[in-house]
């Protein structure tokens, strides 16, 4: 009888104190170790990046551009620089708005410095250039034209520009300016290593712009002239050079190999199992010397960072 009743008193101590246990362990010790694992469970998410509050309107510009409103992707693209100066966005938007300016320089529409012209009888492209203050490649370049002959009556755009040079050679880049107001920026392949400390801008300018073909120099207007290597002269012994950018995968362009080069043929000749290294002086792709060589010439004023 005695272990009957001890018997039935443990059972109704387990069951009262086990109901217990289960009630305080439901109200006051689960909640809390749920709480806890949510609270790691979101520390250790990876966070979702917030969307760059400027990517939508940057887009909206793009295609602003690329459908010919230059002169609106051009106003747009600068109020949204202004506006986003820390955005990862900015370089692209500043190679936007490089696109849409080097495009404006020759269209009326856009630069009141534009003007049209109307070829005459006697008329020829260094005639023009003369009477207009500009230049023949210019002239060339900025109506598109296949070669130098012209006919009566065809109309002609003149851009009159005051082009500057800007190299910064921590950066890697040459920014072409008209005016004073920047144009557009270009990536330097290579420069020359910059000083250690910071020192003054070096303010100089354009002694010469060389076109050759093999040794020889050519002028404007001869027919082997759009194939010619070219080169800018800098007051200073310093260059500005083309380089060619090899179209299959290489390795470093960096790399030295064994060169045949004239003093101012940027072609170079390597074996085909090895990339060309790049020439000394300030080097852009040739396509990018090629779009700036038209624009400036001497006495151009270039400074140097």
């Amino acid at each position: 009888m005695r272990t009957f009743k001890t018997l039935t008193l443990l059972i109704l101590g387990i069951l009262i104190f086990g109901s217990a246990g289960y009630f305080g362990y439901e109200l006051f010790i689960k909640p809390g170790r749920v709480e806890k694992k949510e609270k790691a469970a979101a520390t250790s998410a990876t966070p979702t990046p917030t969307p760059d509050p400027g990517v939508h309107e940057l887009q909206r510009l793009k295609s602003l551009r690329v459908s010919g409103d230059n002169a609106g992707a051009r106003d747009g693209l600068k109020a949204w620089i202004n506006s986003h100066p820390q955005s990862p966005l900015l370089k692209d938007a500043r190679q936007e708005l490089g696109s849409a300016n080097f495009t404006l320089l020759f269209q009326p529409s856009g630069n009141p410095e534009v003007i049209t012209y109307t070829v005459a009888k006697g008329d020829s492209l260094a005639k023009i250039a003369a009477k207009q203050k500009s230049n023949a490649e210019l002239i060339q370049k900025a109506n598109s034209l296949p070669g130098i002959n012209l006919q009566i009556g065809q109309q002609l755009v003149i851009p009159s520009l005051k082009t500057s040079l800007e190299l910064d050679r921590s950066a890697k880049s040459l920014t072409l300016l008209d005016n004073g107001a920047f144009v557009k920026e270009y990536t330097l392949l290579s420069s020359p290593t910059p000083p250690s400390k910071a020192v003054p801008a070096i303010n100089t300018k354009i002694l010469d712009k060389i076109a050759s073909a093999g040794s020889k120099r050519v002028a404007f207007g001869d027919k082997s002239y759009p194939q010619s290597e070219r080169i800018i002269l800098l007051a200073g012994n310093a260059s500005i050079v083309g380089f060619e950018i090899p179209s299959s995968p290489n390795p470093p362009l960096n790399q030295t190999n064994p060169v045949t080069q004239s003093a101012t043929n940027t072609s170079i000749t390597t074996s085909a199992s090895s990339p060309p290294p790049l020439p000394p002086g300030y080097v852009l792709s040739k396509e990018d010397l090629l779009e700036i060589f038209p624009l400036v010439s001497r006495n151009t004023p270039v400074i140097i960072h």
